[in-house]
């Protein structure tokens, strides 16, 4: 295509982009063999799918099937929408709301009162929302507290001595899905990028930077030795275990910053591969995300992403709005504190 098609057919686009409130522009647009494809305007479809599937109290349920509001569903569709809509503020609004008194945020609404890995997801929603700032200083205070069980000195021990089917080092430890549990890596990533936007090193708070270097020890430490993550340990009973997609990818979006790691380089390499087939689009967006964040091409990705059929179509909210977020990768990993 020639320059001058080129401009001819973004200026179509802009037209149209326009009379929906969009504006396009030439980098919005990949345009491949005569054909135009516009991630903004299929983010701008999904985005509208997304809004209509918000519950009367401003979160989101797991799917179309549910009317109960979920935290996880809530906080990417949160992050999906920004702050440039009615819908956006309604579920920032519903987050403050549903905060468990000890600053933690429950799975679901009344459920959990102890807190659960989604604090980070709500801390990472509520960034730029003035009036959560009081609610996300008690929710990183809470988090710093909240730490895998092999963190104590007794099941340390148990590690060391009586339970070696597992190979790791216990005085590297993240965080837990939920209370009384041992680290894993999903929720290890998201507290990793919610302690990074921590605004600042008074009281408690102080204690960031070490919580945040043992989570990443744990991640590099628990890496699977062909590259990349599974959800949790890299070997059991002596048995390498193999990298999962999307627990590779979000450990990876946690140790964007990090440079000349072996098991980080592993597991860029490993999810670059094509070899790996993507077909979900959970794990394509999340790939999407990761690799942008090591500055790594991702049109292929986005071309599989957009060829996925039914994508309108997918049940799942939080898949829903992680491919919004992808395809706005940049404003994403921007949310998310990772420079890129």
């Amino acid at each position: 295509m020639n320059e001058r098609a080129r401009v001819a057919a973004v200026g179509v686009l802009r037209s149209i982009g326009t009379s929906r409130g969009v504006l396009l522009t030439r980098s919005d647009c990949a345009i491949t063999s005569g054909h135009v494809t516009s991630d903004v305007l299929l983010r701008g479809r999904l985005l509208d799918e997304l809004t209509r599937r918000q519950l009367p109290s401003g979160g989101w349920a797991t799917s179309t099937t549910s009317k109960q509001a979920a935290l996880e569903s809530a906080c990417l569709a949160a992050l999906a929408l920004g702050l440039r809509s009615d819908g956006a503020h309604r579920v920032q609004d519903f987050l403050l709301r549903v905060q468990n008194p000890n600053g933690s945020w429950p799975a679901f609404v009344g459920d959990d009162p102890d807190g659960g890995w989604v604090t980070s997801l709500a801390l990472i929603a509520l960034r730029d929302y003035v009036p959560g700032i009081p609610a996300r200083l008690r929710g990183f205070h809470w988090l710093l507290k909240f730490a895998g069980k092999e963190s104590n000195w007794l099941w340390k021990w148990k590690f060391r001595t009586t339970d070696r089917h597992v190979r790791f080092d216990p005085d590297k430890y993240g965080w837990p899905w939920f209370p009384d549990t041992v680290s894993w890596v999903v929720p290890t990533g998201f507290a990793i990028l919610a302690l990074n936007q921590v605004p600042c090193s008074c009281g408690d708070l102080g204690q960031t930077p070490h919580r945040v270097k043992l989570g990443i020890e744990m991640l590099i430490d628990r890496a699977c030795p062909s590259g990349g993550w599974n959800a949790g340990n890299g070997v059991v009973y002596g048995v390498p275990l193999s990298p999962h997609l999307d627990d590779t990818a979000i450990a990876l979006l946690a140790m964007s910053g990090k440079k000349e790691v072996p098991p980080i380089e592993r597991a860029v390499q490993w999810l670059e591969n094509p070899a790996q087939g993507l077909r979900a689009p959970w794990s394509v967006a999340w790939t999407i995300l990761a690799l942008a964040a090591h500055r790594r091409p991702v049109e292929s990705q986005l071309a599989c992403l957009r060829s996925l059929p039914d994508l309108f179509a997918v049940e799942d909210t939080s898949t829903l709005a992680v491919m919004c977020l992808a395809l706005d990768y940049r404003d994403t990993l921007s949310a998310f504190g990772v420079a890129i």
